[in-house]
């Protein structure tokens, strides 16, 4: 379980920290300037060159980037070397209708497996170790990183993606699965179906959770500790960048461990751009500093958080993250899977384009986003048609799975009964 305890890096003093991440950047910088139009263009508007980027601190003059920039470039205008040289694409939602894609060189799908090895050491998972993945492996890709690094690290792989509870409760039992890596929302399942299904806790020998894509709030934390026996923690991804891998937490969960020697984090404000220093809550900004296929300089992730330069007990000298249970955008996460408004407008219309007024309603169950359900006003000629309205709600509900992979509840009622304005969102618990 040693191999992958890199205490050389992380342990490094911050001072020798900040050394190599300045020395990553620029490389990174003069790779982005001279590979990727997209980045020198922005670099001459400025009138700035990557060799004048002399502190971290400089790395503010540049301008922020955001998913709207990449999706623009769709397919691949922002790769930073030939389409050969790419041996992984990576497919992310984006609000628009153009999909964001990520190319990954060999050297980069080689950095994220190590380091996500690095995150499973840190929480003690080796080769006595079963895991478990129950994510759902066509939605979250990084599901196939907890694979690899779970045999990386020695481990025995049981990828059970969407099987239902009572067949993962089954392979717990069966097989005495002892890691759990799946996302927060689907675990609280699990654990419902065990005490409904009457499940002997002795039959069950879990000792650790990874939860992810969505943050674990501490209530949530302490049900699933609770109520599966085990010690839960939480692992952190931008699906833009690398999903899961950019931090995770240690045993002490404390907060989530950046990865510094992949990537350089700012907090900014989401209104005004403007950095904010450590302790101070606000927008997590990105710079990959190794990555060869796709660099992304200052990517706004969208997510809220705050970092914490302390020392950390477990002897790792890198910041930590809060978990970020909001965001700056108007994403939202059901059951892992992120949902753009703008991005169910868009579905609603090509499946129903007769429709005029609709709004989302996202149920919660123990803090988690849990439910989606779309009230639809029906179109005024089919008030009295049930044949129409019914074809009506399958052509939508049919559609929005599709193209999001997810069940979603439509419900249509008359525009009277709908409140709010149109395509607005309400949360309810």
């Amino acid at each position: 379980m040693t191999e992958f305890w890199n205490e050389e890096i992380e342990t490094l003093p911050r001072e020798e920290l900040f050394e190599l991440q300045l020395e990553r950047l620029q490389m990174t910088l003069n790779r982005a300037y001279t590979k990727v139009d997209f980045y020198r263009q922005r670099f001459e508007a400025i009138g700035l060159l990557p060799e004048e980027i002399k502190t971290m601190s400089d790395l503010g003059r540049l301008p922020l980037t955001t998913g709207a920039d990449l999706a623009e470039h769709y397919p691949y205008g922002l790769f930073s070397v030939p389409l050969k040289s790419i041996v992984r694409l990576k497919f992310s939602a984006a609000p628009t209708g153009r999909p964001i894609v990520i190319g990954y060189t060999q050297r980069d799908a080689q950095n994220w497996l190590e380091l996500m090895a690095r995150h499973l050491t840190a929480v003690g998972i080796g080769v006595r170790d079963i895991v478990q993945v129950a994510f759902n492996y066509g939605l979250f890709t990084g599901a196939f990183t907890f694979n690899q690094a779970a045999e990386l690290v020695g481990a025995t792989l049981a990828p059970t993606s969407i099987a239902s509870a009572t067949i993962q409760l089954q392979i717990m039992r069966d097989f005495r699965t002892t890691v759990l890596a799946t996302s927060p929302s689907f675990a609280v399942h699990i654990a419902e179906t065990k005490e409904r299904l009457g499940v002997d806790p002795e039959q069950i020998f879990l000792r650790i959770g990874l939860f992810g894509p969505e943050a674990v709030p501490s209530h949530v934390r302490q049900a699933l500790e609770e109520r599966l026996s085990l010690e839960a923690y939480g692992v952190y991804g931008v699906n833009e960048m690398v999903e899961p891998g950019v931090a995770a937490e240690c045993k002490q969960k404390e907060g989530l461990h950046l990865a510094e020697d992949h990537f350089y984090a700012e907090i900014v404000d989401p209104h005004t751009c403007r950095t904010l220093a450590p302790g101070q809550e606000g927008e997590l900004v990105i710079t990959t500093l190794t990555n060869e296929g796709y660099p992304l300089i200052r990517f706004r992730t969208g997510d809220l958080t705050t970092l914490n330069l302390n020392p950390c007990p477990c002897g790792r000298t890198s910041m930590r993250m809060s978990s970020p249970l909001t965001r700056s955008d108007d994403l939202f996460m059901v059951r892992g899977i992120a949902v753009y408004p703008d991005q169910l407008a868009r579905l609603v219309k090509e499946a129903a384009p007769e429709v005029v007024n609709y709004r989302t309603v996202v149920r919660k169950r123990d803090g988690l986003n849990d439910q989606l359900e779309l009230q639809v006003a029906y179109p005024v000629n089919y008030v009295s048609d049930w044949y129409r309205t019914h074809a009506l709600a399958d052509n939508i509900r049919t559609h929005l799975r599709r193209a999001i992979g997810m069940g979603v509840k439509v419900k249509l009622m008359e525009e009277s009964n709908l409140e709010g304005e149109k395509g607005s969102v309400v949360f309810e618990d």
